[in-house]
C-alpha cells in the first residue's frame, strides 16, 4: 500500500505493509541499528533499518531520494515523540531502494520552527531545497487555501474564471511604472507589453456582455525596486456590469469572510470601516491608515506658537504647520514598551523620512515633561492647553513634528504613527480593515504642474463633482475604492468610464493629443461606443494580501521563485544578455551596451 510521510499519525495502518517515498532528513546509525527520518510534502516517518539492510542504510546521507517497503509499528512508550504527529509509529523497513543520491546541501534543512535560517540571499538561491522546510511550505500551502477558498466564493456567486491575454499593446500608462515590453519575431522591429493589469481586457469582457468576471492574474510592472515590490506578482482581478460600489465592496466583505472563516477560522465582522479620502488625510495623515489603533493627528500649531519653543516656532512662523498625536503607552511603568532609547531611535527614524526630527515628551503627574527638561519647560505656558487638546493622561507619550510642506509633514507623522503603535500594541482588533473611497480623479505633478491621475485614467467621476471636468477637473472626486488591512492597501478599484465622451475628454485633462489618444487607447474608446454598460471592479494583490493574513512583512516567503530586491532571479540570474547574433537574426535589433 502506497502511503505519505505524514499518513501515520492516524495509527490506522497500524501492523500494515506499506510503501513510502521521500528524502532523508535526518540519518542516525547505530551498531544494530539505522534510524533515518524521511521527508516529505505531508510530513515525515521514522524508518528502522535492522539487519541484511543496515549495510546499505549506511550509505544513505542526508536528501538522499529513497522508496522504502516495509511494516508499520507501534513504537514503545518511552520511544514516542510527542512533537512529531506521526511520532506514535515507525516503519521497519524489509528493502530499500535509492532514488537518487544528493550532494550535501548548501544549508541544512531545519524542520523545527524557529531554528536558526541561513542568510536569506543562500536560502532564495536555493529555494527548491528551502521549500523542503516545513515552516516555508506551510507558506506556500497557506497560500493555496486562500486561493481555494477565494475561486470556491466567485463561483459559488456564479462569476466565470477567464483569462486575459499577457502579450498586448503598449498603451498609455501614468502610474509611475512602465510595461515590460517583449520583441516580436515575425513583426520584426514590433513589441508587444506585457500587462500591469487586465483593466483594458476586463473592461472590454463586460463590453462582450460577460457580466460577472474574475481571475487570478499575472501581471507584470517594471518600476523602480522598492523593499515590498515584485516585478511580477498575482492579484484577484475582479469585474462586473451594471452595479455600483456598494455591491461591489459588499462582495468583497464577504469573500473575506468566507476566507477568514475557511482557513483562519476566525470570524471577521461586516461591514468593513468607510473614510472618505480627505478624512483619512486629515486624521491619519494616509490614506491607508492602520486602525488597529486610533491615534489622531491633532494641528496644535496655534498652541505651539504661544511657547518659547523656537525650534518650532520658526518653522511656524515661515508658513510650517506643528501636528501631534497622543500615544497611550505607560511612560516610565515596567509595562511600557516604549523607553528614552526608543524614543531616540524615532527622532532618528523621522529624519529619514524627511522631517528635521521629532519632539517628544510624555505626561506627569497632569504635566508636559521631557529630556532634556528645558523643552518641556519652554511649553509651561501651554501645558494644560496641548494636554486637553490631545486628551492626554500620565503616562502618555506625545510625538510632535512640524514643517513646512503639509504634505512631507504628513506622510512623515502617519509613518511614525503606525511604529508607535505597532510598538506599544493596544490593538482594538486583530485584524482591522478599511474602505478608503471618494479619491480625487487629478492631482497636480509637483515638478511638471500638469495633472496626473492619482489613480488610473478609467475613474468613473461622481454624479456631483462631474461637472466640473471642463472647468476645474482638479475639484473631481471618483467613484473609487481603496482595501485597507492594518494599514497595508490590499486592494483597490473603481466604477470605469462607460461613456466614450467622458473617456477621451479624461484622457485630453492629462495632456494626450487625438492622434496619442488615438494611437494608445482608440480600441477602447471604440469599443466603449458600442453599448458600453456601467461596470465597475477591483483587485486584489494575493502577495500582500496572504502576507498580511499571515502576519508577515516579506511577501516573498509566500511565492514561490521570487526575485530579490533588484528584481533578479536568485535561481537563474535573469535578467541576463542575450546574444547579439540572436537580436540581429531573431528580431532585427541591435543593443548598443556601451
Amino acid at each position: 500500500m502506497e502511503i505519505n510521510c505524514g499518513s501515520l499519525s492516524s495509527g490506522k495502518y497500524d501492523g500494515q505493509k506499506v510503501s513510502v517515498s521521500g528524502w532523508c532528513r535526518y540519518v542516525r546509525v547505530h551498531k544494530d541499528k539505522a534510524f533515518i527520518d524521511l521527508a516529505d510534502r505531508y510530513g515525515i516517518t521514522q524508518i528502522i533499518f535492522e539487519n541484511n539492510l543496515l549495510e546499505q542504510a549506511r550509505q544513505l546521507g542526508r536528501e538522499f531520494v529513497i522508496r522504502v517497503d516495509g511494516k508499520v509499528r507501534k513504537r514503545s512508550k518511552k520511544d514516542i515523540n510527542p512533537d512529531m504527529p506521526t511520532g506514535k509509529f515507525e516503519i521497519l523497513a524489509e528493502s530499500l531502494k535509492v532514488i537518487n543520491k544528493s550532494k550535501i546541501p548548501p544549508f541544512e534543512i531545519i524542520e523545527e520552527k524557529g531554528a536558526f535560517l541561513p542568510d536569506e540571499e543562500l536560502r532564495f538561491k536555493y529555494r527548491y531545497l528551502d521549500l523542503r522546510r516545513r515552516e516555508a511550505l506551510n507558506k506556500i500551502e497557506f497560500r493555496d487555501k486562500v486561493i481555494k477558498s477565494i475561486r470556491k466564493f466567485f463561483w459559488d456567486n456564479d462569476f466565470l474564471e477567464l483569462e486575459t491575454p499577457l502579450l498586448i499593446k503598449d498603451t498609455y500608462d501614468a502610474s509611475g511604472s512602465r510595461t515590460f515590453i517583449v520583441p516580436s519575431r515575425i513583426h520584426k522591429g514590433e513589441f508587444y507589453g506585457l500587462p500591469q493589469s487586465p483593466q483594458i481586457y476586463k473592461q472590454l469582457s463586460m463590453i462582450s456582455g460577460l457580466d460577472k468576471y474574475f481571475q487570478i492574474a499575472r501581471v507584470f510592472r517594471d518600476e523602480d525596486p522598492r523593499e515590498d515590490r515584485q516585478p511580477e506578482f498575482t492579484q484577484l482581478d475582479l469585474e462586473t456590469s451594471f452595479k455600483d460600489e456598494h455591491y461591489i465592496q459588499t462582495l468583497i466583505e464577504s469573500m473575506v469572510k468566507r476566507v477568514f472563516s475557511e482557513v483562519l477560522h476566525k470570524d471577521v465582522k461586516t461591514p468593513f470601516k468607510h473614510l472618505d479620502y480627505k478624512e483619512a488625510i486629515k486624521l491619519y495623515g494616509n490614506d491607508k491608515p492602520d486602525l488597529r489603533f486610533d491615534n489622531k493627528i491633532v494641528d496644535i500649531t496655534e498652541e505651539m506658537l504661544k511657547t518659547d519653543y523656537n525650534i518650532v516656532k520658526n518653522i511656524i512662523k515661515n508658513g510650517g504647520k506643528a501636528i501631534a498625536i497622543n500615544f497611550e503607552a505607560k511612560f516610565g511603568t515596567k509595562q511600557s514598551k516604549i523607553d528614552k532609547d526608543f524614543m531616540s531611535e524615532m527622532v532618528e527614524k523621522a529624519k529619514t523620512f524627511g522631517l528635521g526630527g521629532l519632539t517628544w515628551l510624555f505626561v506627569e503627574d497632569k504635566k508636559l515633561r521631557s529630556d532634556p527638561e528645558k523643552i518641556a519647560q519652554s511649553m509651561s505656558g501651554q501645558n494644560s492647553e496641548i494636554i486637553k487638546k490631545l486628551n492626554s493622561k500620565d503616562g502618555d507619550v506625545i510625538i510632535i513634528c512640524t514643517d513646512a510642506s503639509e504634505s512631507l509633514l504628513l506622510a512623515a507623522v502617519s509613518k511614525l504613527r503606525r511604529i508607535m503603535g505597532i510598538r506599544i500594541g493596544n490593538f482594538k482588533e486583530e485584524y482591522s480593515f478599511l474602505w478608503v473611497d471618494k479619491f480625487p480623479v487629478f492631482e497636480r505633478d509637483e515638478v511638471t504642474n500638469k495633472l496626473v491621475p492619482v489613480h488610473n485614467p478609467f475613474v468613473m467621476p461622481t454624479e456631483d463633482t462631474i461637472k466640473y471636468i471642463d472647468s476645474k477637473p482638479e475639484d473631481m472626486l471618483g467613484k473609487r475604492y481603496d482595501l485597507v488591512l492594518n494599514g497595508i492597501e490590499v486592494g483597490g478599484g473603481s466604477i470605469r468610464i462607460h461613456d466614450p465622451e467622458i473617456q477621451r475628454k479624461i484622457l485630453k485633462i492629462m495632456g494626450l493629443a487625438d492622434k496619442e489618444i488615438e494611437e494608445s487607447l482608440g480600441f477602447l474608446i471604440e469599443a466603449l461606443s458600442y453599448g458600453a454598460p456601467i461596470h465597475g471592479g477591483i483587485a486584489l494583490g494575493l502577495d500582500r494580501f496572504v502576507a498580511t493574513l499571515a502576519k508577515e512583512d516579506d511577501i516573498r516567503e509566500f511565492i514561490l521563485f521570487p526575485k530579490n530586491r533588484k528584481f533578479e532571479s536568485f535561481i537563474d540570474g535573469s535578467p541576463t544578455p542575450v546574444s547579439e547574433k540572436r537580436l540581429k537574426e531573431d528580431y532585427d535589433l541591435k543593443i548598443d551596451r556601451t
